[in-house]
């Protein structure tokens, strides 16, 4: 049997994690001088609270440390693990640095190129597989990953820009008056700028129709994303016709998205 093993990016709970049999690594999110276990010492709504407090937060990967007592955990079993997109943090690299210096030989790392419940859908994939040889569950995510699909409507590109993760020429341009960006994964599993609109609810609108645009596989659920409750993805919802589980960012990717954003994630038919 795979054994799996992701971090708190992946929109999984500690408590969903035990019922999948899933191992969630946490991400650190620092306010001030304190730093917390993303999802363990610090729950999304105490982040969002202390965001929207004006405080802002900085993040760091897991340590090389977590991810030898994780793979030690593993017992020696085939082990497929799903992080963060290797453009977005240093968390892969950690892993694979503890997994060369363990020789934890059956290990295996898999570059998502992804983040938040776009990780999530592959987490939940790897499950549904996990009786199957890592090749072939490999060989399924290979087929899954390019289809996935995240858009979200920001407030600001601010957080992008101080967190380094997007260009600020993109960040220059998403701070223009009034204009609310839109932002994707791209294929390289890094920020990209997907569009604009002037003010937030033109914005959820046009999230809802890069949706509406393509034709989505109904073997993959389709999740809505939020940060606080001032942006609702009700507004897409209402917008695509449908509804699904709404998960509040997680606190290592809000800490980089800001308050006031709501996006969808879906999969494409072949």
């Amino acid at each position: 049997m795979l054994r799996i093993i992701t971090d708190s990016s992946s929109e999984i709970s500690q408590e969903e994690a035990q019922k999948l049999g899933v191992e969630v690594v946490p991400l650190t999110v620092v306010f001030g001088g304190t730093a917390y276990l993303d999802g363990v010492d610090l729950t999304k709504k105490e982040f969002y609270e202390k965001l929207l407090a004006g405080e802002f937060p900085h993040t760091s990967q897991p340590s090389e440390a977590q991810f030898s007592e994780a793979f030690a955990r593993t017992e020696g079993e085939e082990t497929l693990v799903l992080l963060i997109s290797s453009g977005l943090s240093g968390t892969e690299n950690a892993a694979r640095l503890a997994k060369e210096e363990g020789g934890f030989t059956r290990v295996h790392i898999y570059n998502t190129l992804c983040t938040t419940a776009m990780l999530r859908i592959l987490v939940e994939t790897a499950v549904k597989y996990h009786d199957r040889s890592v090749e072939e569950v490999i060989a399924i995510l290979d087929e899954l990953r390019p289809r996935i699909r995240l858009y979200a409507c920001l407030n600001t590109l601010e957080y992008l820009k101080k967190g380094g993760r997007l260009k600020k020429s993109a960040a220059f341009v998403g701070g223009l008056l009034g204009v609310k960006p839109i932002v994707t994964i791209g294929g390289t599993g890094t920020v990209e700028l997907s569009g604009m609109a002037h003010g937030q609810k033109k914005a959820l609108f046009a999230v809802a129709q890069k949706f509406l645009r393509e034709e989505t596989d109904p073997d993959y659920p389709v999740y809505f994303l939020q940060t606080d409750n001032s942006a609702p993805p009700q507004e897409i919802m209402k917008a695509v016709g449908r509804e699904g589980n709404v998960f509040p960012i997680c606190c290592a990717v809000g800490a980089h998205i800001g308050p006031s954003a709501a996006g969808i994630v879906y999969v494409s038919k072949k």
